[in-house]
């Protein structure tokens, strides 16, 4: 069932562990450094767990993450350009990229397709973080190509926060009887019907199934299925239709309402070249953020000023989108945003 989500074969879908465990078995298996193509891409607004994950990882392969991480500029620009990443696939010494679905910060969404188009092109291993898509945007992950991909169900999916998560290979890095030899091995990474043989011989799974490494979380899996009933119901094209909608409502009473006052949008306005969620820019964002929680509206904050609002097409409506731009606006005229302190390390 999520592997229909994202556009996938069912062997090639796995539920396990979290987001960030799923990136370190991801490269586990697929960076395989070589004598000159030993980089890896990333974006330069990439999620800051993601970049984690990935210097550890260059540090345990004995890799130097300063040498080699490549960041593919962004310049002046809050959005990210697809012609300088494709450039930046163009270098020789890069054997892996890393980008989001959807930006976390600004909520562009890339064109996927494209870049994954131009790193096959290029000889390079490309994986998708969609943890800020699935669930909301239909996504076609075989036919664009892309290696691999991981996401957690607890955003768009609404599984709550310590679902596992899940993640995407695809099948050409099958052996040609299907199995996976996973780069961290555990009890779920074996062959499952040689799971209780208890043998010394280590037999791969079949498939992303061999990616999972330990007993699957149970009582955290569970919400996953009632999570998908609604959105199986609703149907992906449906909510993103409606998605769309709610996100230029928002913006275009955002220019209507608070443009006056200092806030600017940070989102493309571009449909095609949007996410789920629009950003908000004011050099007040975080008090805002916590005002706004204070009346009930809960955006989130994210440095250095952005106000992040992001309507479920499944429970909210335009009305709630309305109120939320009227409770910014009431703030900001009132100025009881200055009752609320900023913190360092708040995000909200």
């Amino acid at each position: 069932r999520v592997a229909k989500l994202v556009g996938a074969q069912a062997d090639e879908v796995a539920i396990a562990n979290s987001m960030t465990i799923n990136l370190h078995q991801l490269l586990s298996t697929l960076y395989k450094p070589q004598a000159e193509r030993t980089k890896v891409l990333i974006d330069a607004h990439s999620f800051p767990t993601d970049r984690y994950a990935l210097r550890s990882h260059l540090r345990l392969r004995g890799v130097d993450p300063d040498k080699n991480i490549v960041i593919a500029p962004a310049g002046d620009s809050r959005f990210l350009d697809e012609a300088e990443i494709e450039k930046a696939l163009t270098n020789p010494a890069v054997q892996m990229a890393l980008f989001p679905s959807v930006v976390y910060t600004t909520g562009q969404l890339l064109d996927l397709e494209r870049l994954c188009r131009a790193a096959r092109k290029n000889g390079v291993i490309i994986g998708i973080d969609m943890s800020h898509s699935v669930g909301l945007i239909p996504h076609t992950l075989d036919n664009w190509g892309a290696d691999f991909a991981g996401w957690g169900h607890y955003k768009w999916l609404n599984a709550g926060p310590g679902a596992v998560a899940g993640l995407y290979l695809n099948r050409r890095h099958f052996d040609p009887n299907g199995f996976v030899d996973a780069g961290l091995a555990g009890w779920w990474s074996v062959h499952k019907e040689s799971m209780f043989e208890m043998s010394d011989e280590f037999f791969p799974g079949l498939g992303a199934s061999a990616l999972q490494i330990g007993t699957p979380a149970v009582l955290s899996m569970a919400p996953i299925e009632g999570a998908l009933l609604p959105i199986e119901e609703a149907g992906l094209e449906r909510m993103r239709a409606k998605s769309l909608a709610m996100t230029e409502f928002l913006m275009d009473a955002i220019e209507s309402e608070l443009e006056e006052f200092g806030f600017r949008i940070g989102t493309p306005r571009d449909p095609e070249r949007r996410g789920g969620h629009v950003s908000v820019v004011h050099e007040d964002a975080q008090p805002m953020c916590l005002a706004l929680r204070a009346r009930g509206v809960i955006p989130d904050f994210r440095k250095p000023d952005v106000i992040r609002l992001a309507p479920s097409p499944l429970y909210n409506s335009f009305a709630d989108c309305w109120e939320a731009i009227q409770s910014l606006k009431e703030i900001t005229v009132s100025r009881a945003y200055e009752n609320f302190e900023s913190s360092a390390t708040l995000v909200t």
